[in-house]
């Protein structure tokens, strides 16, 4: 009996042994998926970082050896509790980079760049414990820094010479104010040095003394002065700022002697001219009637003056100015008759007919309009019933409006803003073309302004900144139905474009300063802009002699005129690529010679 019992208890000991584990492997499970949860929670972008890190070393080292080995995840439990050293080491340099920041030290613009330069270089486990408003604080120090840099380029970029630059000192100042403190005081002494600038510009005592001497240079030409010697004092008037220009009293010797030069190998001497178109500017000889809205003017060709504008005084707000090669004459019986129609107050439609026929002028005629709105923007009415640009300028409060044929015309209150030309320096001349539907944004809101130009985009601009059109079709494979045909036609037309000798135009080309320069030359040409021929060896470009013989005309027509400069290494660049901020300056420039705009 005692045998049996001793067997049976030996049997019945390894059923003890055996069931044992199974009870002791279930707490095991429990505290080892614990703690793979824990480090499953860590998280280097999260707030409770630290708390889980510490909660998930805790567990796993509470662990037995047996357990430890059954965490999946213990990896990267030991790679964050490595680098947790190196976390608080970047968290401190942060912080102390971010704190040394200070205005009161001369390397304050580098501190910022420095720190800045050192988040960007840390992984993004190291980026992401840095606290947000420490981040935020960086971040705001480099916008003000940006916006301070723009400001810094548009003081240096101000210049008297500028036509916009009232518009444009005016504009840097108040972004400028809107700078913080720290900021501002960096960008003080250039500020002031624009100030005193600014002040010079409306000082009547120092405009007086350099209008002077180009008074007295204009009191010694004669009608038998070189042009060499004109073309000097030209250029002499041109640079002048628009304020100097007006206290030039004998400017009108310097255009009488202009006009001589160019007009005596005709035949004719201004000098000689009839008494009778000396005694009005305006023709009083011609007739006018009204009827409702509708005026109605009949003019005789054989009475237009001969060597000035026939000026007619259609109303009290409309007056006519056509110029003497505006009309043909052809015999001595032709009459052209020209309506206005008030449409409302803001639009009227012009015709002009000769032999009940639809008549277009030769050259372009003013329509001069007073009583609209001073920020009015004059557009004409497209045969498809949009508005498009139409050439005109604003004196005073009077609109003239410039036209070859006949048109509806209406001034609208139109206002253009582009998201990306806060910060470029010619946002004025690109906001007035795109208010006068010369030129638009490429995607919605923006314009672009470091795009480059095509001669295809450039012909559209200056075809609709002239109205220059045309219904014939395009012979060259490349243009032929493209949105851009017309365009191109009616500059080759017109003389703007040359014909290149080839089945294909190439009009999708980027185009080049020096084509830029040709274009403006050959536009004021066709707007019969008068100027003197550039002298060619006082063109300081060091690339100059690299151009071909015509094209050194057009550069250094360009350069005269001041539509381009050269670069800052003293050349020109005549094969530089144009892209769209340069593009509307070169144009607004161009279209202000050629009283287009």
């Amino acid at each position: 009996m005692k045998k049996t019992t001793k067997y049976m208890a030996l049997f019945t000991i390894p059923a003890i042994i055996v069931t044992a584990p199974a009870f002791i492997d279930a707490a095991y499970d429990w505290q080892v998926e614990n703690t793979e949860n824990l480090i499953d929670q860590i998280n280097p972008y999260n707030t409770t970082y630290d708390y889980y890190l510490n909660e998930a070393k805790n567990a796993y080292y509470l662990l037995s050896n047996y357990q430890q080995n059954q965490v999946r995840n213990s990896t990267t439990l030991f790679y964050y509790l490595g680098s947790d050293y190196d976390h608080q080491y970047v968290l401190t340099t942060f912080s102390n980079k971010i704190a040394a920041i200070s205005a009161r030290n001369s390397t304050f613009l580098r501190d910022i760049e420095e720190t800045n330069r050192y988040y960007h270089s840390l992984t993004t486990t190291q980026q992401a414990i840095i606290p947000n408003y420490l981040y935020l604080q960086l971040q705001n120090y480099m916008e003000n820094m940006t916006k301070m840099k723009a400001v810094q380029l548009k003081l240096e970029q101000l210049s008297v010479q500028d036509s916009s630059y009232v518009y444009n000192y005016e504009t840097t100042m108040q972004e400028y104010q809107l700078l913080p403190y720290d900021f501002r005081t960096l960008l003080t002494p250039l500020m002031n040095e624009k100030k005193r600038e600014y002040e010079t510009y409306f000082s009547p005592t120092n405009n007086r003394t350099i209008a002077q001497q180009v008074i007295n240079e204009i009191s010694k030409l004669s009608t038998s002065s070189s042009q060499e010697q004109v073309a000097s004092v030209r250029v002499r008037y041109n640079g002048l700022t628009t304020l100097q220009q007006t206290f030039v009293s004998n400017y009108h010797d310097l255009l009488y002697i202009e006009e001589v030069q160019r007009n005596t190998s005709f035949g004719w001497d201004p000098y000689h001219e009839d008494e009778k178109d000396k005694q009005s500017e305006y023709s009083t000889n011609i007739e006018v009637t009204k009827k409702d809205q509708l005026y109605t003017v009949v003019m005789p060709v054989s009475k237009m003056k001969r060597y000035t504008n026939t000026k007619i005084i259609v109303s009290d707000t409309i007056t006519l100015s056509i110029p003497k090669d505006a009309v043909q004459k052809t015999n001595n019986g032709d009459v052209l008759t020209m309506t206005i129609e008030e449409m409302n107050e803001e639009s009227i439609l012009f015709t002009a007919n000769m032999y009940d026929e639809s008549f277009e002028f030769s050259s372009y005629i003013d329509i001069e309009v007073k009583g609209l709105p001073s920020s009015a923007t004059i557009v004409r009415l497209h045969e498809g019933g949009e508005y498009i640009a139409t050439p005109y300028r604003k004196l005073a409060n009077k609109f003239m409006i410039k036209t070859k044929t006949s048109a509806q015309f209406t001034a609208l209150n139109s206002r253009v803003r582009f998201f990306d030309i806060h910060a470029d320096g010619h946002r004025y001349e690109i906001e007035q073309l795109a208010k006068r539907k010369i030129v638009s944004g490429v995607e919605g809101s923006y314009y672009k302004p470091n795009a480059k130009v095509t001669l295809a985009q450039y012909a559209a601009m200056i075809a609709r900144s002239m109205n220059i059109t045309t219904n014939e079709s395009s012979t060259y494979q490349d243009v032929h139905g493209k949105w851009y045909e017309s365009s191109i036609v009616a500059l080759l037309e017109a003389g703007i474009l040359e014909q290149p000798n080839s089945n294909y135009f190439n009009a999708e080309k980027v185009v080049t300063r020096k084509e830029a320069a040709v274009l403006s030359v050959r536009l004021l040409q066709y707007a019969g802009i008068q100027f003197s021929d550039p002298i060619l060896n006082k063109i300081p470009f060091t690339d100059f002699k690299q151009l071909s013989t015509s094209d050194r005309y057009f550069v250094a027509a360009a350069y005269e005129l001041g539509i381009f400069g050269g670069k800052e290494n003293g050349q020109f660049d005549p094969n530089g690529k144009l892209t769209r901020s340069q593009m509307a300056k070169v144009l607004y420039k161009t279209l202000q010679i050629a009283k287009m705009i």
